[in-house]
């Protein structure tokens, strides 16, 4: 018996040495791993699945093992929970992100943007990971029914009312005229959201020329601006919305995948995302940054317009990352075509002027919302406007959650409240 458990031990120790030429012996056991990180081993094969830490197996083919310098880094850098904050962690298949950047089903966001794929492209993709290969005919289009009773609910809103309450407003319209609002088939609820998208764009009022194109970016633009639909402004509202379609497990995405734990219908999912978007801490923070741009622009002065947005806001907006730590790089693949679009706008220089003074004061990113600002300000749109372009984007990951969502235990989500008494 001693000499069988010598043999054992001598073939555990050769398989973890010839794992990773000699140097297997100082890898971590994923109880290991999972205590140095302070999680359950469930959270930690629930990171693995999500892509943020990688797993090698022994030879034998039993035992997990992980990299203790991985497990280091990732320990510094995991945000921990701050008192009464929940830290929830959920298996996703559609998209990673992490330092590294986007990946949408295993392809890189801005890779796809970069190689000419539109926001219907790159939405096609997140639903189904396959290229122009889907049963269920690609029409983003409405009815002229649908858009004639978007038209006229609109007509009767208030001029002054906000970009991201109309888009409210359409999808209540689009879901009540619908009768097959409650499809849950992937392929009807893609349908089902393509006709809400483009009903979102037809139900804004048009401020502008329609162009010639019939993407969503082209409807979009003349509804956002009055700017004429050039090729290069339109391309660069293009990329805001693939950049946007989706950015993992983000605030808004919680609560549509929450929504459709419950089963809740397509309409509602959607619903619930947009409930939970408004607000300068996520949907809108690109309006901040367009009205700070407007600030350098009126006080002609960078510094100034920065120090009064950071006695509002605490910090400047267009800055900084929850997750990324070096680029979002977002940011930069959105303001190469800003740039382009408005080369020979003299206004270009704010934006510069902001980026290059905050840099000089510390290492605060810009993310994508400073690119965002930027678009809606040099295209005379509205501060509100970057928010009602990312939440008809956004509207397209919500529902790829959605469904990702249904194939998971029904109410899943049903946190216990720590009673504390009377304060």
């Amino acid at each position: 018996m001693l000499t069988i458990l010598i043999k054992s031990m001598l073939i555990v120790s050769i398989d973890r040495s010839l794992c990773d030429g000699g140097n297997m012996a100082q890898e971590l056991t994923a109880a290991e791993a999972a205590a140095r990180l302070g999680v359950k081993r469930a959270t930690l094969y629930a990171y693995v699945s999500r892509g943020v830490l990688h797993r090698n197996v022994s030879m034998d083919g039993r035992t997990s093992l992980f990299d203790p310098e991985e497990i280091e880094a990732f320990r510094r850098n995991r945000r921990r929970p701050s008192e009464g904050e929940l830290d929830t962690v959920i298996s996703t298949a559609l998209t990673n992100v992490s330092d590294a950047g986007v990946q949408i089903r295993g392809r890189d966001l801005v890779t796809m943007v970069d190689d000419g794929m539109h926001f219907e492209d790159i939405a096609e993709w997140l639903w189904a990971g396959v290229d122009g290969a889907l049963e269920a005919p690609r029409s983003w289009t409405v009815e002229p029914v649908l858009a004639r009773s978007l038209a006229a609910v609109q007509a009767a809103m208030p001029a002054a009312t906000p970009l991201i309450d109309r888009l409210r407003v359409s999808v209540s319209v689009v879901s009540g005229t619908d009768p097959m609002r409650y499809e849950t088939e992937p392929l009807g609820v893609h349908a089902v959201t393509r006709s809400l998208v483009a009903g979102m764009v037809e139900g804004l009022p048009l401020l502008g020329p329609v162009g010639e194109g019939t993407s969503i970016a082209n409807r979009l633009w003349p509804r956002l601006s009055g700017q004429p639909a050039t090729a290069a402004r339109v391309a660069a509202l293009d990329a805001a919305l693939g950049l946007a379609v989706d950015h993992g497990l983000a605030t808004s995405t919680f609560g549509a995948r929450i929504a459709a734990s419950v089963r809740a219908d397509p309409y509602s999912v959607v619903a619930a995302g947009l409930g939970v978007f408004g607000g300068p801490l996520h949907g809108a923070a690109s309006g901040l940054v367009h009205r700070l741009l407007a600030d350098v622009e009126r006080l002609g002065d960078a510094g100034a317009a920065i120090g009064a947005a950071q006695r509002v806001a605490d910090q400047v907006p267009g800055f900084g990352h929850a997750i990324y730590r070096n680029e979002d790089p977002r940011y930069g693949a959105l303001m190469r075509r800003v740039s382009a679009a408005w080369s020979n706008d003299a206004r270009l220089a704010h934006l510069h002027q902001v980026r290059d003074l905050v840099g000089s004061r510390g290492n605060a990113i810009p993310n994508i919302d400073l690119a965002l600002g930027a678009l809606t300000y040099l295209g005379d749109m509205t501060p509100d406007a970057g928010e009602a372009a990312f939440a008809v984007a956004r509207t397209a990951g919500w529902i790829a959650h959605g469904i990702e969502e249904l194939s998971e235990k029904p109410v899943r989500f049903r946190p216990r409240a720590r009673y504390v008494g009377v304060r």
